[in-house]
């Protein structure tokens, strides 16, 4: 059903109609013996302006289109500008949900060197035995293992023009621009928590593994290396690996599950031999796994594990209670940031930094799944 004009015209915001009745206004006044003689009528004209918005999809195409018709240039000028949907630009950022996930839940220290100390007793000799009067009472030896962690200073530095910071009115730059560094702070930290920096060993930026440990990558009597059955379909192995090594586990309660979005999507996928899905949901997932929680991070896409003889282990997922990690820092030490101006390059500077060292405190307290590589064959 077609609308007339005025139905069309009540459908307007305020600005609109303005620049509707502007433009008829100044139509009339400068055009009014021109129409006379030439037979122009008003109303036809506005039809037609109306019948093309709705081909081109927009009232201000039409008008614009039309505006040379009733001598008025710059028609634009009268329609409203735009607005910003939110105060601020938002971030373009990866998903980085597992970044409060992980901050929130290790074990912080008040102080930044982290000691474990472990004595062995599980070796068969240092068993109580019994004693045949006469023998000789043989006396029990058993091993100490200490580890220390040492503190380690990560940062993000920036800075802005003072012209710029005055010249921008629409909203806090200094506040956007610091909330950008400590969300880039959070996550550098909490990625390297988990599977490291994922910079190379010899980057001058890189983060000290030796004072930071990750766990995918900690030694062996604290994370356990548990690799792929040979089972054809690498997702059925995943779960299977994870079901059969748990026994090992000796963490603190239910561990979380840290992989990515395609694993577990691969594994909802699974169908037994009538075509029915294994599983459902998540929380099944969860269920068959003896874990409180999947958390997915794209980051660990592609990532690889180099153990100590050289050998590459694609890694698919890391199981982990994350109170058994401790992060300690001491006074200052904490997420600090700091402001200075330059009066030589008449520009504000920002630095926020952290000290501390983290690392596994419960040995066997988390499990990396890992697949071997195939090692091409030079001869090939």
């Amino acid at each position: 059903m077609e609308q007339t004009i005025q139905e069309i015209i009540d459908a307007m915001t305020d600005d609109q109609q303005a620049a509707v009745y502007a433009m008829i206004g100044a139509a009339l006044e400068e055009g009014t013996d021109d129409m006379a003689q030439s037979g122009i009528d008003v109303e036809e004209e506005l039809t037609s302006i109306f019948s093309d918005a709705k081909k081109m999809g927009s009232l201000k195409d039409s008008f614009l289109a039309h505006a040379e018709d009733y001598g008025i240039e710059d028609i634009d000028e009268l329609f409203p500008t735009e607005k910003n949907l939110s105060n601020t630009p938002r971030f373009i950022t990866n998903r980085n949900e597992w970044v409060n996930k992980i901050l929130s839940a290790v074990h912080k220290l008040p102080f930044s060197r982290v000691k474990s100390l472990f004595a062995d007793i599980t070796a068969d000799t240092i068993r109580s035995k019994g004693y045949i009067k006469g023998s000789l009472k043989e006396e029990d030896v058993f091993t100490l293992m200490k580890r220390t962690t040492e503190p380690y200073t990560i940062y993000k530095k920036g800075k802005l023009d003072r012209d710029d910071i005055i010249d921008i009115t629409d909203f806090e730059v200094v506040a956007w621009i610091k909330e950008e560094m400590r969300m880039k702070l959070d996550e550098e930290l909490a990625r390297t928590i988990v599977i490291g920096d994922g910079r190379d060993p010899v980057d001058p930026y890189k983060i000290d593994e030796e004072c930071i440990r990750p766990v995918y990558n900690d030694a062996d009597l604290y994370t356990i290396k548990v690799k792929l059955g040979n089972e054809e379909n690498k997702y059925k192995a995943f779960i299977n690996a994870v079901i059969r090594s748990r026994k090992e586990y000796r963490g603190s309660g239910m561990p979380t599950l840290f992989t990515t979005d395609d694993l577990i999507s691969e594994i909802l996928l699974l169908e037994d031999l009538n075509g029915r899905k294994l599983y459902n949901s998540e929380a099944e997932i969860k269920s068959t796994l003896r874990v409180a929680d999947i958390v997915t991070m794209n980051d660990m896409t592609g990532l690889v594990r180099t153990d100590s003889e050289g050998n590459k282990f694609d890694v698919h997922g890391v199981i982990v209670n994350l109170a058994d990690y401790s992060v300690g820092a001491d006074r200052g030490g904490q997420v600090a940031m700091f402001d200075d101006f330059d009066i030589d390059y008449n520009q504000e500077k920002f630095l926020i930094e952290t000290r501390c060292a983290g690392a596994l405190t419960i040995p066997y307290s988390a499990m990396v799944i890992e697949e071997p590589q195939i090692a091409e064959d030079p001869e090939a």
